[in-house]
């Protein structure tokens, strides 16, 4: 749009002008032209004045008199000049001194804006070879020209215009006249182009880890890569540094790569008696769609496709070093690795999953399971329309270092028929499926099997179960005048007809297993003690596959929905229960399961679930969310509590195993803006992290302050208590340069270590 203008008014004021000088290329494409009201020659002196304008390239200059030496080609331009660089804004200046031949212009004063970002820079001269602009003396902000509310001062600098570069000497920064940061050098880009440089660092200080620096430098040597390394030093704790690197190929499927380390100093490690004196860790992520068709060059196409994510850490600060205030409370985490081919009506694919569980002082008794083989029978007929099949196969190799592995074949061979009753209004399945298993243990020294009396062994288990499940579902819809609902009913009864299993997967082994891992409590280190002698583990077959896989049972859904204008979803309700016929001391243990959402409000979202048992005649778990938002107003509340149940106490409800409330408030009512937010655990009467905050935003400057409290989690090298919580209480006042960055200051105060009982 700038770019028409500009030529609209260029064509107004050209309409009518003279052409003083024109040049053109070997192409015949006018290169330069000369133009104003007023013309006249002395010599090689060409002087144009009243509107004149000079058209260099993808330049346009606006002045008030032009003076142009055609043999030296010496353009001096006097006057209001506009400068114009690719239909943009880009310099404003009163005396500018041209060299066509070797590239060099003076400028005087120097005024230039960048047009992407806002950007602009303002000194008494500049010179100019090349595209790149050196100065003395200069005045950079983001904000008005006029009384900018921040603005950086510095002695010197340069700006290359190729890739919008900005370096500068000295700088300070200002917020009116008050000045709040000094640095050496500072180098800056003014657009979103990939160029290597410093990157806005992060400090803060902390009376446990003393001053906080971070340093990123970005390298984009080539267009198909980019590194970012980040050097960080914490005074009173220790060094470190990480490296991020991503490639694209040439097919633009992305890998990145990051590594990082740190190193904490002995008093630091000794004090708060960390698990790692070195913390350090990679992880990978790559994903590619179709590689047999990209590198192998398949000819014919077939749907197929690769997708990692690794991550490996020794330590829960791995992830928390990735910049200052990083908060991570959850010690687990999943790699995954998986590729697969598949067609119209088959599946085929491996993959793995590498677990890691830091709450634990090694990772040596986690399962892994790696890798997997699957095969799958998409649905399909079988001799006639109404009769369908489908097969699936799996193999799991799970294994660890200390305890039981197993290897682990299983097949299901659903078959069936679906039919359609009253006028498809209803549909109606009868199925009959088939399930084989066989499983083998591995590494089984020091694990606990109990030996059943029988000829079975106790290094294998096979499992070979048929039932039936009957289906009835129906999926409706009405259109009211700015309603629509939808409504699903469904039923599902199964029932076995035939199971047999033998050995590590004998019916009789889950009862007995089960009761051993509830009346033996594993020690500090993780070892149980039976009959005098200490094990690794205890054989537990409910960890892969229940005593009944075909069990009798009735699974009840109700799903709704409503629509307003334009489908915006108003109101859902999703209802399911099972009752389970085999469980000998009631058929409903399994509590039914409620979901709810609803915006009775424009703005206002509110959703929940809740489970309610009607064995044990109470609630079992309720989730209850709500936000709100209004123009610059942000308000949420969540409620969540979980109850134990035993059926040997009085009342069968034991405790709360979780009950708290957390909240979060934010708006900008103009003159300021205020946040804050809190969690609270009802059932340890603890108050969880909280903070609050003020803050002001003003066009192009930001600034806030903000209280925080936070429970950090730490590893230690106590096997009674491997985790124990640092309660942070730290001050943070944030800074906002628009167009620039945001930064902040961060004084951390640690008050207390506290334990987190197993």
């Amino acid at each position: 749009m700038l770019r028409l203008i500009f030529l609209f008014i260029f064509c107004v004021l050209a309409y009518g002008s003279q052409s003083a000088v024109q040049k053109f290329d070997k192409n015949n494409n006018k290169i330069f032209e000369l133009l104003a009201d007023n013309v006249s020659a002395q010599g090689s002196i060409v002087v144009a004045s009243g509107n004149a304008v000079l058209l260099n390239h993808d330049i346009y200059i606006l002045a008030d008199k032009i003076s142009y030496d055609t043999k030296n080609r010496i353009a001096t331009i006097d006057g209001d000049i506009k400068v114009y660089k690719g239909g943009s804004f880009f310099v404003r200046a009163e005396h500018i001194v041209l060299n066509m031949n070797e590239k060099y212009e003076a400028i005087e004063p120097f005024y230039m804006q960048e047009s992407v970002s806002g950007m602009w820079v303002s000194a008494n001269i500049a010179e100019n070879i090349d595209k790149k602009y050196s100065f003395k003396n200069a005045v950079i902000s983001g904000c008005s020209i006029e009384n900018p509310i921040w603005h950086i001062d510095a002695t010197s600098g340069g700006y290359n215009s190729s890739n919008s570069a900005l370096s500068l000497w000295n700088p300070k920064v200002y917020i009116g006249d008050v000045p709040v940061f000094y640095f050496p050098y500072l180098y800056l880009s003014t657009s979103n182009k990939r160029t290597s440089g410093f990157l806005y660092p992060e400090f803060a200080a902390s009376n446990t880890e003393g001053f906080v620096y971070m340093q990123p430098f970005y390298l984009a040597l080539q267009d198909f890569w980019d590194m970012t390394f980040t050097p960080q030093i914490r005074t009173s704790r220790g060094y470190g540094g990480n490296i991020e690197a991503r490639f694209i190929d040439s097919e633009q499927d992305t890998f990145t790569f990051n590594t990082r380390f740190f190193h904490n100093e002995t008093d630091y490690f000794t004090k708060y008696n960390l698990r790692n004196r070195n913390v350090y860790g990679f992880e990978f992520l790559h994903s590619s769609r179709n590689p047999l068709e990209k590198y192998l060059g398949l000819k014919s196409f077939i749907d197929n496709g690769l997708y990692l994510d690794f991550l490996y850490m020794n330590d829960l600060d791995y992830v928390r070093f990735e910049n200052i205030n990083k908060i991570i409370t959850d010690g687990t985490h999943m790699s995954r690795g998986n590729y697969y081919i598949q067609t119209e009506n088959h599946y085929y694919g491996i993959n793995f999953k590498y677990f890691l569980n830091l709450n634990k002082i090694n990772n040596s008794k986690t399962f892994q399971s790696l890798p997997n083989l699957q095969y799958h029978k998409y649905l399909n007929t079988l001799f006639f329309k109404n009769l369908l099949y489908s097969i699936d196969y799996q193999f799991k190799n799970t294994a660890r270092d200390i305890g039981y592995g197993y290897v682990q074949n299983a097949l299901s061979i659903p078959v069936g028929m679906q039919f359609s009753l009253f006028k498809k209004y209803i549909s109606l399945g009868i199925w009959n499926n088939l399930y084989m298993s066989n499983l083998a243990i591995t590494n089984p020294e020091e694990t606990f099997i109990p030996d059943l009396g029988k000829k079975s062994t106790r290094a294998f288990g096979n499992i070979l179960s048929a039932g039936y499940m009957i289906s009835l579902n129906t999926d409706l819809a009405k259109d009211y005048d700015k309603v629509f609902h939808t409504i699903q009913l469904e039923i599902d009864f199964s029932d076995p007809y035939f199971q047999v299993s033998n050995g590590l997967l004998d019916t009789q082994m889950y009862p007995l297993t089960a009761k051993l891992r509830k009346d033996h409590k594993p020690n500090d280190y993780d070892y149980y003690t039976l009959n005098g002698k200490s094990y690794s583990d205890i054989w537990d077959p409910l960890s892969i596959t229940s005593s009944n896989v075909l069990g009798r049972k009735m699974d009840l859904k109700l799903i709704q929905y409503f629509y307003g204008l334009e489908g915006k979803e108003l109101f859902y309700w999703k209802l399911s229960q099972t009752l389970n016929f085999d469980d000998a001391i009631s058929i409903a243990r399994i509590p039914m399961e409620n979901k709810v959402g609803f915006s009775p409000l424009k703005g206002l979202d509110v959703y929940g679930s809740v489970f309610y048992s009607f064995y044990y005649n109470s609630l079992d778990e309720i989730a209850l969310n709500a936000t709100y938002k209004h123009n610059y107003m942000v308000a949420n509340l969540s409620y969540y509590i979980k109850r134990n149940f035993n059926d040997n106490s009085i009342n069968k409800v034991i405790e709360n195993s979780a009950n708290y409330l957390k909240g979060g408030f934010s708006n900008d009512f103009g003159y300021f803006g205020l946040s804050a937010s809190a969690g609270y655990d009802i059932k340890n009467n603890i108050l969880l992290d909280w903070d609050v905050g003020i803050f002001k935003n003003i066009r192009c400057f930001g600034i806030g302050l903000k209280f925080v409290n936070q429970r950090r989690p730490i590893l230690t090298n106590d096997p009674g208590n491997p985790l124990s919580v640092l309660k942070n209480t730290y001050i943070k006042l944030e800074f906002s340069f628009s167009p620039l960055t945001n930064t902040a200051l961060t004084y951390r105060v640690s008050n207390k270590l506290d334990k987190i009982n197993k």
